[in-house]
């Protein structure tokens, strides 16, 4: 019941780290939009997902650090997991710091590629600023999955959301002086304050971990490494997704299209990391399972998809029928360019996150494998259809291309997963998510029939395309029996506190 009870709390805590982050996001978007325009956010988000590559140094060693924590602590031996967290730590510092330098000259080569005399001097001018911003993050990712090992994942979530809420602040001071610079100068105040503070919180929730980083073990980077090759590798590939997205994005369509395709991501993406985060607590605790009793961890798989789908569908259908209104939020306006890629891009990411509950289990297991498989099914199907697509019908089609390619190895990982367990294909669904899903459909139908336009709308038909869709959705979310058994489980966990 404890173990239950610490779950319930990480998770909690990482819903609402997305919630308040989400909005901290929304607003700088908006700041950003309002300051510098949206092209300058498309070559800021191009930049930064171009030096992304950099995170090949990183060895796959802060992904295992999670897992390993979590792994030691069952076991008892916190000495280890503190040289867990110290190994990679030091690892990755000179590793990475090491990379970076031997990176620039690469990617200042390739920006050219991407804009045009008007943008590149502005991309190469923060280029510098954005790679070391990536130093720290990566640093600062080792102290963030140190908590999660942990399993306080309360005290990474208010970590995280101080982070942003000093990004925000910081960029309110700076851009108006110094523009993408100070945008670039801000990410660098993030990146330091994560890194201090997370090594300070780590320090007092893992008593065995010095201060300042100093127990590097090689036999424990061997093992980390031995785990990480696959990590890694789903890294390797994932270079091929996001970032080239966005980077032909900005070849085919312009900075502008690349603007708009990292604020439609970013919307999705934050609604669907309510959901994820949530399950993304189940790592070190399916560790734990893995070391004590294997034989639960199909059980959880099956409860984690069930109320998954109970949860999953009506935020993107929600999502997808209010998607004028995030423009109208983040641009002050209707765009349908928006719109069209925030509905494409709801419908591939709902896709995705069914694959979630077995993602998260092969990294808990140790299966990731097929993690990196699927990773290769995305990347590969991006670069190949985005390049076909983008040449032929410009941004539309380059996002096509990243839908099919998201949705293509989401539903590899789950059939995979399913069959290797005895699942079938519809072993973690049930039956009566099937009325919910026709609901679903139909606010889907309105949202994009009526879509909403807070500008031009009249208050009448406005109001009906803000209540109408979660008013059909919450009715047949009360009517579902999944609502009694988490109402039923939330009960006894309230009487066991």
């Amino acid at each position: 019941m404890v173990e239950r009870r610490r779950l319930a709390r990480n998770v909690l805590a990482n819903v609402l780290q997305t919630l308040v982050g989400a909005g901290l996001l929304f607003a700088l978007y908006r700041y950003i939009n309002t300051t510098l325009g949206v092209e300058k956010l498309g070559v800021w988000s191009v930049v930064l997902a171009t030096v992304s590559a950099s995170r090949l140094a990183d060895l796959g060693l802060s992904a295992g650090v999670t897992r390993f924590v979590a792994r030691n602590r069952a076991r008892g031996e916190l000495d280890r997991a503190g040289q867990v967290v110290d190994t990679a730590t030091l690892t990755l510092m000179a590793s990475v710091g090491a990379v970076l330098p031997l990176l620039y000259p690469l990617f200042a080569r390739l920006l050219p590629h991407l804009f045009d005399a008007a943008y590149l001097a502005q991309a190469l001018e923060i280029l510098p600023y954005a790679l070391v911003s990536l130093w720290l993050t990566i640093v600062a990712a080792v102290f963030q999955g140190g908590l999660d090992g942990c399993q306080r994942m309360d005290l990474r979530a208010g970590l995280v959301v101080a982070g942003q809420a000093l990004l925000l602040a910081l960029a309110f001071s700076l851009v108006p002086r110094h523009g993408l610079v100070g945008l670039a100068w801000a990410q660098i105040g993030q990146g330091l304050f994560l890194a201090v503070a997370g090594r300070l919180l780590l320090c007092r929730t893992l008593p065995a971990l010095p201060r300042l980083p100093r127990c590097w073990r090689r036999g424990v980077l061997r093992e980390m490494l031995s785990y990480g090759a696959n990590v890694q590798a789903a890294t390797l590939l994932m270079l091929l997704f996001d970032p080239v997205a966005k980077a032909l994005m900005a070849r085919f369509g312009g900075p502008a299209a690349a603007g708009y395709f990292e604020m439609a991501n970013q919307v999705v993406l934050k609604a669907r990391a309510v959901i994820v985060t949530a399950n993304q607590a189940v790592v070190p605790h399916v560790a734990t399972l893995a070391e004590s009793e294997p034989a639960r961890v199909v059980h959880m798989y099956r409860e984690n998809m069930h109320v998954l789908a109970f949860v999953a569908l009506p935020v993107f259908a929600l999502l997808i029928a209010w998607a004028g209104g995030f423009s109208w939020m983040l641009v002050g306006t209707y765009r349908p360019e928006l719109v069209f890629l925030l509905g494409l891009l709801a419908v591939a990411w709902a896709g995705n996150i069914f694959a979630g509950p077995a993602y998260f289990t092969n990294m808990g297991t140790g299966h990731v494998g097929w993690n990196t498989l699927a990773h290769v099914i995305m990347g590969a199907l991006n670069a190949a259809l985005g390049w076909l697509l983008g040449s032929r019908y410009g941004a539309n089609g380059v996002a096509f291309a990243y839908a099919i390619a998201l949705v293509a190895g989401s539903g590899m990982l789950i059939a995979v997963f399913q069959r290797r367990y005895g699942l079938g294909w519809c072993g973690g669904f049930a039956r009566e998510h099937l009325g919910l899903a026709v609901a679903c459909a139909a606010v889907v139908a309105f949202g994009w029939i009526e879509p909403l336009r807070p500008s031009t709308s009249e208050p009448s038909t406005l109001a009906v395309g803000l209540l109408l869709p979660p008013l059909v959705l919450g009715m047949t979310a009360w009517f579902h029996p999944m609502r009694r058994q988490l109402l039923g489980w939330l009960m006894v966990r309230e009487a066991n506190t």
